[in-house]
């Protein structure tokens, strides 16, 4: 293999090879800087919220942490569930941090692809380039601006780890640069679950560049082929909606999408309000000119170039059956591969050819990546702003429910549907009944989940147990008064369709055989009963979220529910874990304006710090749409 600078002219002197060597390790760092100046900076927003929120009190807390599935049966204790729960308790809110380590890490996984990229090609020049067009790819635009996402920096820094030292081995001889390997590979399990690919990538990279060591990559393919049975047939997965799974013909209209996007002018020109058609010929153009590049190349660039296509589509397809859920961060890991072809073929191209290809690949992609990451800016400190000005509301009004209206579809997706206020510690806030700005979203729950129920709301105001306060950019005004008046003629008053049994202004709805509030859920005895309202259509549906069920005398705990008296159905849950259950209602109880949902678990146990009989504890019992 060629060595690190036998691209430089002899003649060359050490200094110069040594400043030359610097500039090409320093280069993709500096333009990561630059590109993302803004992302450093950035707060949290949407998923963040659902993370901050995660709590450790015992050693089953630690093991549902480590094993139980999550959004959409994902398992990711490192890159989410510790990364959150540790620098939550380190630096509480304060984002900078956060954001300081998925930087660190990116240059971490800009300095292994640049050490790959010299062992590859031959060369520090193609190895920085390779590292410079991976670095400004559409798909690392929301890595590198919402902390969420960091599951993906992460896990290219496990891809790129793995492979070099699977490299020094082969260099060396040294067996214990595989068996670190081995350990990184491992430990991408609780990473993120695109892993299970990394066996094909390692194997594509022997067979093009060292096939008497491909038996070494089989040994890989265990851990992979059990991680993704466990996905495949024992972890719950959705049947409908964007995360469910299709694997056809869609995969390859998947992979065309992908690979144009990655290239960037699909994206750009969706910001620039260009014509679809313009993007996707662009792409097509520089999807010739690689090839054309590759055609001219020499056999070691044709290598690397083809074992850069064939990581982009190992990579990429664990996340090709999601058909309804195409994002360009899924490209963080994939472009890798798409660099490291650019980078290699183009030493060899002509100049102008070459500069042409960089010249409108990074103008796209920069131009892609700057939006992105100005409005993820932009979005998380909206979002601080709101929190901030909800938090200065709740210190006015200690023991005061908070009503907020025109709350917009930014806001409400940034902060309230992912539970924001919680995270920051506040409670007792919801959505007005009137707030009329949030569009739907297929998949996601309506807004009308986050709002208080009218008859409560009104009866709140009445007796001055709630406050309003429109939002406007962020900021809060108190219009209670007004609010007031308008809501004794517009709003009418009667039992809800969503009860949280946990919220103290919704007890009224709560018949007999309930226990005080705990947390965000309430206990029940054998039998408890709650007031909802009756369904407008025989298609609706009554919706039980039954949470910590803690049962010391059976791994398996039954209950039944009935509507007005008569059973709808019997449910079971496992002991210590958290279901959602969805049951018929009687076609009698159609446009009823109440109706009466009488739960009663099977046996109960005792509380061994007071004297209490429990069964069942509730979180939300609510109506549904067909």
């Amino acid at each position: 293999m060629p060595s690190a600078s036998s691209h430089f002219p002899v003649s060359a002197s050490p200094p110069l090879r040594v400043s030359a060597c610097i500039f090409y390790w320093i280069l993709p760092l500096a333009v990561c800087l630059v590109v993302f100046r803004q992302g450093l900076l950035c707060w949290f927003q949407q998923d963040d919220f659902a993370w901050l929120q995660l709590e450790l009190h015992s050693r089953a807390d630690l093991w549902r942490m480590l094993a139980e599935p999550q959004a959409q049966g994902t398992i990711r204790p490192i890159s989410e569930r510790f990364f959150f729960l540790a620098f939550r308790r380190l630096f509480d809110l304060n984002a900078l941090p956060y954001r300081l380590l998925v930087f660190l890490t990116q240059f971490a996984n800009l300095l292994l692809l640049g050490a790959l990229g010299r062992r590859l090609a031959g060369s520090a020049g193609a190895a920085a380039v390779a590292a410079t067009l991976w670095v400004v790819n559409v798909g690392l635009a929301a890595p590198m601006a919402w902390t969420s996402t960091y599951n993906q920096v992460l896990c290219s820094l496990v891809y790129l780890g793995g492979l070099l030292l699977f490299v020094r081995h082969v260099e060396t001889g040294r067996w214990s640069f595989y068996a670190w390997q081995c350990v990184v590979f491992l430990l991408g399990f609780g990473v993120l679950e695109t892993i299970v690919a990394y066996p094909l990538a390692l194997l594509a990279y022997c067979l093009l560049f060292e096939r008497r060591q491909a038996w070494k990559a089989l040994p890989l393919w265990i851990p992979s082929a059990v991680y993704t049975a466990l996905h495949l047939w024992v972890i719950p997965r959705a049947a409908g909606g964007p995360y469910a799974f299709h694997a056809d013909g869609s995969m390859l209209a998947g992979l065309w999408q992908y690979w144009s996007w990655a290239l960037g002018p699909v994206r750009f020109a969706r910001i620039a309000h260009l014509p679809t058609a313009a993007g996707v010929a662009l792409a097509l153009a520089l999807t010739a000119g690689l090839a054309a590049m590759a055609a001219r190349a020499g056999p070691n660039e044709r290598r690397v170039a083809a074992f850069g296509l064939a990581w982009f589509v190992v990579t990429l397809a664990p996340i090709l059956p999601l058909r309804d859920h195409r994002l360009d961060y899924y490209l963080a890991i994939p472009s890798i591969g798409l660099a490291l072809a650019a980078g290699a073929v183009m030493r060899p191209a002509p100049r102008w050819a070459a500069a042409a290809w960089v010249a409108i690949y990074l103008f796209c992609s920069v131009t892609f990546v700057n939006w992105e990451v100005r409005a993820s800016y932009r979005y998380s400190h909206l979002a601080q702003r709101f929190i901030q000005a909800v938090r200065q509301a709740r210190a006015l009004h200690p023991d005061q429910t908070i009503l907020l209206t025109g709350v917009d579809h930014d806001l409400f997706y940034a902060v309230i549907y992912h539970r924001g206020l919680r995270a920051a510690g506040l409670r007792g806030v919801y959505l007005a009944p009137t707030n009329q700005k949030i569009a739907a979203e297929p998949g996601f729950l309506p807004s009308e989940d986050y709002q208080l129920p009218a008859g409560v709301a009104l009866g709140a105001l009445a007796e001055g147990r709630a406050v309003v306060y429109e939002v406007a950019g962020g900021r809060l005004h108190n219009i209670t008064r007004g609010y007031t008046l308008m809501a004794r003629a517009r709003l009418a008053a009667g039992a809800p369709r969503r009860v949280d049994v946990g919220e103290p202004l919704l007890a009224g709805q709560l018949g007999a055989g309930w226990h005080r509030i705990q947390g965000e859920h309430r206990w029940m005895g054998r039998r408890a009963e709650v007031r909802l309202a009756g369904p407008r259509s025989a298609g609706e549906r009554l919706a039980v979220a039954v949470i910590y069920p803690d049962n010391p005398r059976s791994s398996v705990f039954r209950y039944t529910v009935s509507v007005n008296g008569m059973v709808v159905g019997r449910a079971e849950v496992a002991s210590r874990a958290s279901v959602r259950r969805e049951f018929s209602l009687p076609a009698m109880v159609v446009g009823l304006p109440e109706m009466t949902v009488a739960l009663e678990a099977e046996h109960t146990f005792s509380d061994p710090l007071e004297a209490r009989e429990l069964g069942l504890a509730l979180g939300v019992v609510e109506l549904v749409g067909p």
